[in-house]
């Protein structure tokens, strides 16, 4: 088959789309991928051809333009960024494909496979991104609700957001020549779902008529050791602390680095900061801190003595599969229920969301952390459990099944 991977979001969002683009060229499928802007050369650079889908997902979150101040302000990025950039690129793309998977805010994906009648599949990374009682929808923090409360505010908040998104969707619709949809998340959904999510870290509980199929999490394989000058500040003493926010961008840089850096040496510890691309710099000449770039997880987590991060579906499942206690620090979305769920599984102590950060919670969750052997000792189980599993192989088959001479992609009314 000819697959054309769509995801549109974060790094979380497509780096797991590139190790499913390498278990289908395995298989002898050609891949092609249109995704933001600033991650076409790191894609080419793994040997995929792709296309920009018109936007650069980091510079629009730096600018403020993409970020989830409000219901209004999303609204507006999507009729006025979002529909207009995919609409156009995305099914443009998708021309002579027999397979889109799209992942992320991938809002054209299921409307471009619609205009060439092939199918769509929809790639999440947890399970709270669709309708079930295990979890209320991303955008509700708390994670202990009653299952029929949970039930509730999907039912409650779908046609909500359907009222939102009618507009920019079946604007972009319109110019690739669409009739209009009445349910837009049912038609972005497409054909069904793919839950790319550790069966034990994200346990999936459907509602009855879901079209969610479960793999593994789809884990990139990176053999790359640490750089050497990271090699060097590991070995220069004590197991350090990680931290690291990834994709987000939570304010300014030095101020939250600061926070995270005074939580550590409040415990005696050296750190380990991650840029990403809140820009967390810690000050110059501190021999006790260390600034890094893109490291890679598998090699760095494991030597590490915890792992603190946003609560991204990748950094969460690669600090459980090197056996670290974790402590999160959720800004958004779903990164609350995987906070709620390392707190659950006794992989680290509950989280400190990011509007309530101060140096003295990092550091009572940190002390926590790296103290209480209970932590350590079930994160090291749950290594040895998860470390051997990826769901590639599984989404692989599932996608075979799919032939695009029997499966013409429905048209939404």
């Amino acid at each position: 088959m000819k697959i054309l991977l769509a995801p549109h979001g974060t790094r979380g969002d497509v780096q797991p789309m590139i190790a499913l683009a390498r278990g289908l060229r395995a298989r002898g499928h050609f891949v092609r991928f249109v995704a933001p802007g600033n991650f076409v050369d790191w894609i080419r650079q793994r040997g995929f051809a792709c296309d920009s889908d018109g936007i650069d997902v980091e510079a629009a979150l730096k600018s403020g333009k993409a970020r989830l101040q409000s219901i209004r302000h999303q609204i507006a990025y999507l009729r006025d960024e979002l529909a207009p950039h995919l609409f156009d690129t995305v099914p443009r793309a998708a021309a002579g494909a027999d397979l889109v998977v799209g992942a992320g805010v991938q809002i054209a994906g299921a409307s471009a496979a619609e205009l060439h009648r092939i199918p769509y599949v929809s790639a999440i990374f947890c399970p709270c991104a669709v309708p079930n009682r295990g979890t209320p929808p991303p955008t509700v923090r708390a994670q202990t609700l009653p299952r029929w409360i949970n039930r509730l505010l999907w039912r409650m908040g779908t046609p909500l957001a359907d009222a939102a998104l009618r507009g920019p969707i079946n604007a972009g619709r319109a110019r690739i020549g669409l009739r209009p949809s009445r349910r837009p998340l049912r038609q972005i959904a497409g054909g069904g779902a793919v839950l790319a999510a550790d069966r034990e870290l994200a346990p999936f509980a459907g509602e009855r008529g879901t079209k969610v199929t479960q793999t593994d999490a789809w884990i990139l394989e990176d053999a790359r050791p640490v750089e050497p000058r990271i090699d060097a500040f590991l070995r220069a003493g004590t197991p350090p602390i990680y931290v690291g926010f990834g994709s987000m961008v939570p304010g300014e840089g030095a101020e939250v680095a600061s926070i995270l850096i005074s939580a550590a040496r409040a415990l005696g510890r050296r750190a380990i900061v991650s840029e990403g691309w809140a820009s967390l710099r810690a000050s110059e000449g501190a021999d006790d801190i260390l600034s890094i770039g893109d490291a890679p997880h598998a090699a760095l987590f494991p030597r590490v003595a915890a792992v603190v991060h946003h609560g991204g579906a990748g950094t969460t499942t690669a600090a459980a599969r090197a056996g670290v206690p974790q402590v999160v620090i959720p800004h958004l979305l779903d990164q609350f229920y995987w906070a709620h769920r390392v707190a659950t599984l006794g992989l680290g102590p509950s989280a400190v969301p990011i509007d309530r950060m101060t140096a003295d919670a990092v550091a009572d969750r940190l002390r926590d952390a790296i103290g209480v052997e209970t932590y350590a000792a079930n994160a090291r189980a749950m290594a040895a459990r998860i470390e051997p599993r990826n769901g590639v192989d599984a989404a692989v088959k599932h996608l075979e099944t799919l032939d695009p001479l029997r499966h013409g992609q429905p048209t939404y009314t």
